[in-house]
């Protein structure tokens, strides 16, 4: 070949990465331009061109580096043939995202940060030229994408360019914190069993979280969050997913079932003509619905929905079915992260006036009107009485779905006494039921409720727009404490900085109903929402509640004033003072833009142990006098949930609900009570007369939360949380309480509300 004899006498050392020098050997370089893919018509040329470049002590490198130059120059392609074959052996390699090994190019930093980050060229050159001076000087033979990425960032904060960095950073979790999770888990959601769907989830979550106090919220709101002035729940879906909604089922009943939203990616079906298949797809539009939600899921009328599908079967064929509902909810382990369907159905103990007339749906079908329904309307009711009060097979009671009755004028009436009397029993076995007082005289129309307490009623434009095929899109939660803390005892100070927060919510919620309209409409990324029956779309997303939670009313009272909401009437006062502010600002909001502001009672199953912590730690002096749990266990501290009374006051029912009742009227989008059941008087009779009572008030929503313990020894019951079986004695025993708003066990808690459990006081059924 010309090209070998004509440098025989080319006489040039190279010298190696390790020091010791050898003859240019013009084969070797032909050979790599061959493999490159330099056709022999150019080889002359090419290797003329690189050889008036070399000089005596080139180091390996640089000839590579003019080889590389000389060929990217002559065709591009070539170029980049001899980079990945030879270039690559001994220059830096980086690992790409796309898990890929390519050498270092400072090209691609200039153009991560005009694309990314908005630079221009010039600065974008300039910050890569100062990674590249600074990597070389590393002498490494490897790095990875995110550790060049971290070092860019480094030079755009030491140049002061903070946006620039704010907008090319990396999101992700440390090593270290992965391992974690793997062996530990986490306890933020207790109905979260630790398994490798939800560790996954977590990981997601985080890189989640990041991107939303990054990009989706300002960093004025992202600030206040993380200092604990306000908490923003469901970070981790802030950019993708609205939080809850109850359901209709005539829609499916009437049109079918598309799980996907659009029968592209999973079969359709045709609407159910049989009770089996309709209790299937009730079950379906849960989970189907909670792919694309972060919250609760809830069957509004569900006992009316199904009743023309019981028409003439026996009451053990409906015992049955139920039995298969209850069973799927409990057992369809595929919601996020690998646990049930968080859920929940509404019923009815009569056909309310607002469905009376209305046509009743079967199998896509008219089938004459609900209120024809109300006997089969019954009979589903008692018969998931009955299947709940049965527990599984094992003899533990079913979490899930929480079971919510509405109490309307004849709920105590003879036609419903068996009935009333049964849904006690359950009360008083195991604390399931939970209730609605729809004789308070706040209530309109229809009103429906989460087990965690979201709740929507006929006052929004009218019973069936207002309460179905919606739900809450977002509450965000006020650090009440911390308030009182920075007023120092003076009100019109208190009043102005709940006001500048309330603000600090407004434009989050503002942010949040912004960016799920997008991912609704533009992105699509709803499917199941936004499917159309006829012309409507299903999911009211005009209807859904903005919503401001509050945490720790009780321990504002007591900074601020010295006394707790149960102690004095001056106290309870001003907590309903502060409350009605809430509403107020919610109001006007609502006549201002005319969407639907709501104030919720914050379930606060880690915000009230966060906002805490977080006192303690910037505010321990004030924090001392009032704060929950053991000071020498940080992980103990808590807050007193929303407006509830101190769950270890020393207070009767009666007292406690005289206090909590203010506060359900101003709470329109969300309330509980929580009155502890002890097994000294688990007594159905003694149940039902406090209900009684309660409807006559203005409780709007309550349960009666049963302790229990489970031997997974001998599957013994036991009321009362037990350190051991009374039967077998065996100390491996399971223990169940409600949390905030759903029953699950004790293990699965933080540790805040593991102390908050312990404080608990059952209070005496007396009213």
């Amino acid at each position: 070949m010309a090209t070998n004899t004509k440098y025989d006498n080319f006489k040039v050392s190279v010298v190696k990465r390790n020091g010791r020098g050898e003859k240019f050997n013009i084969t070797k370089l032909v050979k790599s331009l061959l493999n490159s893919g330099v056709d022999y018509e150019y080889l002359d040329p090419i290797v003329d061109q690189i050889s008036s470049k070399i000089y005596e002590g080139i180091s390996t490198d640089d000839l590579k580096d003019i080889v590389y130059e000389t060929l990217k120059e002559f065709d591009k392609k070539t170029g980049k043939n001899y980079a990945n074959n030879y270039r690559s052996e001994n220059c830096l390699k980086i690992r790409t995202s796309e898990k890929e090994f390519e050498p270092f190019n400072k090209e691609k930093i200039v153009h991560a940060l005009v694309q990314e980050a908005g630079a221009d060229e010039k600065t974008a050159n300039k910050i890569a030229d100062e990674v590249e001076k600074e990597i070389k000087k590393l002498g490494v033979k490897y790095l990875t994408a995110p550790m060049i990425r971290e070092v860019v960032n480094a030079k755009l904060i030491e140049f002061g360019l903070e946006e620039l960095r704010h907008k090319h950073t990396r999101l992700g979790i440390p090593v270290y914190d992965i391992f974690k999770l793997i062996k530990k888990g986490t306890r933020e959601n207790a109905n979260l069993m630790h398994n490798p769907e939800s560790i996954h989830k977590w990981v997601a979550d985080e890189t989640m979280k990041q991107f939303a106090l990054l990009e989706i919220f300002p960093r004025f709101i992202a600030d206040a969050h993380m200092r604990g002035d306000i908490h923003l729940h469901d970070l981790e879906y802030s950019a993708i997913r609205p939080v809850c909604c109850q359901h209709d089922l005539r829609n499916f009943f009437m049109y079918g079932l598309k799980v996907d939203g659009t029968g592209r990616h999973t079969s359709v079906s045709k609407p159910a003509k049989h009770a089996e298949v309709a209790i299937q797809h009730a079950a379906k539009v849960l989970s189907a619905a909670q792919c694309e939600m972060s919250g609760g899921q809830s069957i509004d009328e569900f006992n009316i929905w199904l009743a023309p599908y019981v028409k003439g079967l026996s009451y053990e064929r409906v015992i049955q079915l139920m039995q298969m509902f209850i069973y799927e909810m409990n057992q369809m382990y595929v919601a996020r992260g690998g646990q049930t369907v968080f859920s929940s159905i509404n019923l009815e103990l009569e056909i309310p006036e607002y469905l009376k007339g209305k046509p009743a749906i079967k199998a896509g079908q008219v089938v004459g009107t609900y209120e024809e329904y109300e006997d089969e309307a019954k009979m589903i009711a008692e018969a998931l009485v009955d299947v709940l009060m049965e527990g599984d097979a094992i003899g533990k009671p079913f979490l899930f779905p929480n079971v919510i009755f509405k109490l309307r004028d004849n709920a105590f009436k003879n036609e419903n006494k068996d009935l009333i009397f049964k849904i006690h029993e359950l009360s008083a076995k195991w604390g399931l039921p939970y209730f609605i007082n729809m004789m308070a005289d706040y209530q309109e129309g229809n009103t429906n409720a989460m087990g965690c307490r979201t709740r929507l009623s006929g006052d929004w434009k009218n019973p069936e727009e207002g309460t179905l095929r919606t739900g809450n899109m977002q509450w965000y939660t006020l650090n009440l404490p911390r308030i009182a803390y920075e007023a120092n005892g003076d009100d019109d100070k208190l009043f102005e900085i709940l006001g500048e927060k309330l603000d600090v919510i407004r434009q989050a919620l503002t942010i949040k109903h912004e960016i799920t309209l997008e991912r609704l409409h533009k992105d699509r990324v709803l499917p199941f929402l936004t499917q159309k029956f006829g012309e409507d779309q299903y999911y009211r997303f005009d209807n859904t509640t903005k919503t401001f939670g509050f945490v720790g009313l009780n321990e504002l009272l007591k900074y601020h004033l010295g006394e707790e909401l149960h102690a004095s009437k001056d106290a309870l006062e001003f907590g309903e003072k502060v409350i009605e502010f809430i509403r107020k600002y919610a109001d006007d909001l609502k006549k201002e833009t005319g969407l639907r502001w709501t104030v919720t009672q914050t379930p606060a199953e880690s915000t009230a142990g966060r906002f805490a912590r977080l006192d303690y730690k910037y505010y321990k002096e004030e924090t001392r006098s009032v704060i929950n749990g053991d000071l020498n266990d940080i992980g103990s501290l808590y807050y007193t949930n929303s407006s509830h009374v101190r769950v270890n006051a020393p207070v009767s029912l009666g007292d406690k609900i005289k206090v909590e009742e203010k506060f359900h009227p101003l709470c329109n989008g969300g309330h509980i009570g929580h009155f502890w059941n002890t097994e000294a008087y688990a007594n159905p009779e003694v149940l039902m007369d406090i209900t009684k009572k309660i409807t006559k008030t203005n409780i709007g929503f309550w349960t009666y939360t049963k302790n229990l313990s489970i031997c997974e020894n001998c599957n013994m019951g036991m009321s009362g949380l037990r350190d051991k079986c009374i039967s077998c004695g065996s100390e491996n025993v399971e223990r169940f309480s409600r949390i905030t708003g759903y029953l699950q066990n004790v293990s699965n808690w933080n540790k805040a509300k593991q102390r908050e459990l312990v404080d608990r006081r059952s209070n005496i059924p007396r009213i």
